[in-house]
């Protein structure tokens, strides 16, 4: 197995997407950037947050009979840990998204939270993409700021990483066996944008792109992206864009 790590941050400075390869473990986790009032408890960033979260989740997840759910809800308890005596959490704090992928016997096992997406690649030639809608279904049902927020790691909302380990019951999980992959590909939405807002790609193109030359598809975006008419533009023009590609058909 080859695995390779390529991020781009928005603007120059800290990145809030974090990812990284520990033995039979890849995650990838994009820090959530809500406007400040809604984490106005925490003084870290969210780039803190997002890779102290994915170290600790890396350590956890080599207990290969620790179900990733298991070992999310325990990261998340021990970043919570580390802050909650200087923060007022409960006002609000930090939070990422989250992908996370672990070998071992025949399968690749993966949890997704929220709206980063884990791309497979079939050797039959397919792509699976695997993401959490429950953030599209909420953004499209609810109007203004504050609404959505309200849902955020609420029932009936959406859910992503912060300081309530219950969170991670909410993950998305699974397995593929090994023999059907020829890679995995552990994107944040700065990558799948290609698709969904820029319509550069569909599922498939986009995951051949990154295996096949990974740079030559963020400079693609990031050409595209500041080619967007005004009416277009997304809030962030450009946002930080990180893939982890697993391939396992390599030599």
């Amino acid at each position: 197995m080859h695995t390779t790590l390529l991020t781009d941050p928005a603007l120059p400075g800290a990145n809030e997407d974090a990812g990284g390869v520990l033995g039979p473990v890849a995650v990838m986790l994009d820090g959530a950037g809500v406007p400040s009032r809604f984490r106005a408890g925490c003084h870290h960033g969210v780039a803190w947050f997002s890779h102290a979260l994915a170290g600790r989740l890396l350590i956890r997840a080599q207990d290969l009979s620790l179900p990733l759910r298991h070992a999310l809800a325990g990261a998340i308890t021990e970043v919570r840990g580390l802050h909650e005596q200087e923060c007022e959490l409960d006002r609000g704090g930090p939070s990422a998204t989250v992908v996370a992928v672990r070998w071992g016997g025949e399968h690749l096992e993966h949890l997704v939270l929220c709206d980063s997406s884990l791309l497979l690649e079939g050797v039959d030639g397919s792509t699976r993409r695997l993401t959490d809608p429950r953030i599209e279904d909420v953004v499209h049902e609810e109007t203004g700021a504050e609404a959505i927020e309200a849902r955020r790691n609420a029932p009936g909302g959406f859910w992503v990483a912060r300081h309530e380990p219950e969170a991670a019951e909410q993950a998305l999980v699974g397995s593929t066996p090994l023999s059907a992959l020829r890679a995995a590909h552990l994107v944040s939405d700065g990558i799948t944008r290609a698709i969904d807002l820029l319509g550069m790609h569909e599922d498939s193109s986009l995951a051949r792109s990154l295996r096949e030359d990974p740079s030559a598809l963020l400079r693609s975006l990031r050409r595209a992206e500041a080619r967007l008419p005004p009416d277009r533009r997304p809030r962030k023009l450009h946002d930080d864009a990180t893939v982890l590609t697993l391939c396992l058909d390599a030599p």
